[in-house]
């Protein structure tokens, strides 16, 4: 067996055929890593997003929505598909929705909640809105929304489930 090169021309051809290797496995090995990271982090999103829209049963009619911190264009999606098919199979009467761990929304969000409120009322069902910060109110009343026609709103979320619990305990 021959272990020397016919020359630098066959070296570096060698060389050149080698690093061609690595670099072909370095990029699909990061393309699939890649690949995995993106498709790791989107489950971990809906995870997250699930989890973020806890509608919680207080009796047979009464259900609780408490919303924390910051709502985009996704988290709203989910709030209204979790909260219309909450309200179908829980078969929910009255949904308190807590808003007081709200950071402020955007317009955009506020309108598309207004639309939730409304299928809210299609699907029969009352939705009571407690916790308005004063930040999102004064938003709210000079961009001309108003949700009084769709949701009652109470001032704290204690205040409201006294008064659902004792109503519904007679």
């Amino acid at each position: 067996i021959n272990n020397h090169f016919n020359g630098r021309e066959e070296f570096y051809a060698l060389e050149k055929q080698i690093n061609d290797k690595i670099d072909q496995f370095l990029n699909t090995f990061l393309i699939s890593y890649s690949t995995y990271k993106d498709e790791l982090i989107a489950s971990q999103r809906d995870l997250v997003e699930n989890l973020s829209v806890p509608i919680i049963p207080l009796s047979q009619s009464v259900a609780v929505l408490p919303l924390i911190g910051m709502i985009d264009l996704n988290r709203i999606q989910t709030i209204e598909e979790k909260v219309l098919m909450g309200i179908s199979d829980l078969k929910i009467q009255t949904l308190i929705i807590d808003l007081s761990g709200i950071a402020n929304m955007e317009m955009h969000v506020i309108d598309h909640f207004q639309k939730i409120l409304t299928g809210i009322s299609m699907m029969g069902c009352k939705a009571v809105i407690t916790g308005l910060r004063a930040d999102l109110v004064r938003t709210m009343i000079y961009s001309g929304i108003s949700f009084e026609d769709k949701a009652e709103a109470k001032g704290t979320l204690q205040q409201t489930l006294k008064e659902y619990l004792e109503l519904h305990q007679m």
